[in-house]
């Protein structure tokens, strides 16, 4: 019987977790269990919750809990990941940052990672494109299952062309960007629109007349 030797140790064997993204494969078991409590110190300090953190890594919750109490000095709160998409669906600058973490989610999906490693770079990635991200590690996490769940599809935008999320009953063929922009300016002649009488609506645009009511589909 061959020992298997962790080459984190600088010693040579077959196959060299150290050379992968992801050492959840390697041969010694100690070795992927530090990479596991590694990962869930990670995900902990980016805001997961205990329960989410055991999903990931697959470590006992007891587990996870502990370490959650001697890093942070207080139990985790309870829950995992969301149910719904409703929270997302009640504005569409929500709408617009979980189409981000979509973009940035396809761009790491052939890196091959593991699950909890994924939503480590996921989240870090969208924290640094995004100004002021609106989307906490869990709801960052959620978007990408919404997506496999098929409770949100891809959909080109007729206005700016590109590709954004939307939930697949919708009809809407704007992208959550576009609605937002259009609310302040002109759809026609790209001029700022003037504020509006709090409690109602824009009718025409001040510069070019265009009717504002029937510009964009929400």
């Amino acid at each position: 019987m061959v020992s298997s030797v962790c080459p984190c140790l600088s010693v040579p064997v077959s196959s060299c977790c150290a050379e992968q993204a992801d050492s959840d494969g390697c041969p010694v078991e100690l070795c992927a269990y530090s990479t596991k409590i590694r990962e869930s110190i990670h995900l902990i300090r980016l805001g997961a919750r205990a329960g989410l953190v055991s999903q990931l890594t697959h470590l006992e919750k007891k587990t996870v809990r502990r370490l959650y109490r001697q890093l942070c000095g207080k139990p985790s709160p309870p829950g995992q990941m969301p149910f719904t998409d409703a929270w997302y669906r009640e504005n569409d600058l929500r709408m617009l940052h979980a189409t981000l973490v979509w973009h940035v989610h396809q761009r790491l999906a052939p890196t091959g990672l593991g699950a909890a490693r994924a939503v480590i770079d996921l989240f870090e990635a969208y924290s640094q494109l995004a100004r002021k991200p609106l989307l906490d590690l869990t709801r960052a996490a959620f978007v990408p299952h919404l997506v496999s769940m098929g409770t949100w599809h891809e959909r080109l935008c007729e206005f700016c062309g590109k590709n954004y999320l939307a939930p697949v009953e919708s009809d809407a063929s704007v992208c959550p960007g576009c609605r937002l922009y259009h609310r302040h300016r002109c759809l026609r002649c790209r001029s700022q629109l003037a504020p509006r009488p709090r409690g109602r609506r824009r009718a025409t645009c001040s510069h070019c007349g265009i009717n504002l009511e029937i510009g964009i589909q929400e």
